[in-house]
């Protein structure tokens, strides 16, 4: 049988609390903070007006920025996290559920089992109380020596699967 690969676990690409959708993220909003740091931006054009920054106010903003964009990269992951161990525990839920099942199916299939087992020992006995009542009408219609011994014989016969029965299967 072929060995299975093993799963990508994303588990493995985490630091920080960032799985690695939200490291991602997190590095392209330094990125895009160190671009407007170093491109000296000190001023806003808004519908034709212009808003000129101090420089020492545009470095504030993108510190502020990065830590909206590291919040909301570490809530996503949480988010990607929260889900993937939901889907996991309903998929472990499920393999409870299909396990239980089996187990139901083999405990009725062994019910089964034993009671076919109850009605063929139920049928051997009715055949040696046949046989016996056959053996005692033999012995009395003809009370022959060779039918008294046959008699014998099969009561000896009882007496010893009795016995058996009274110790136990081993």
């Amino acid at each position: 049988m072929a060995e299975v690969a093993p799963e990508f676990k994303q588990d493995s690409f985490r630091f920080l609390g960032f799985d690695g959708q939200g490291g991602l993220q997190l590095i392209g909003g330094l990125v895009i903070g160190l671009i407007a740091l170093y491109s000296s931006y000190d001023h806003v054009k808004f519908f034709r007006s212009t808003i000129h920054l101090n420089q020492q106010w545009g470095v504030w903003l993108i510190f502020a920025s990065l830590a909206v964009v590291a919040i909301d990269a570490q809530l996503a992951s949480r988010s990607r996290l929260g889900e993937e161990n939901r889907r996991c525990e309903e998929a472990l839920a499920r393999s409870q559920e299909a396990n239980d099942a089996a187990e139901e199916r083999n405990r009725a299939a062994e019910a089964r089992e034993r009671q076919a087992e109850a009605i063929k020992r139920q049928g051997q006995g009715i055949a040696l109380l046949r046989s016996a009542a056959l053996l005692s009408a033999r012995v009395q219609l003809d009370p022959s020596e060779l039918n008294r011994s046959r008699l014998n014989a099969f009561l000896a016969l009882l007496a010893e699967q009795a016995l058996l029965d009274q110790l136990g299967p081993e």
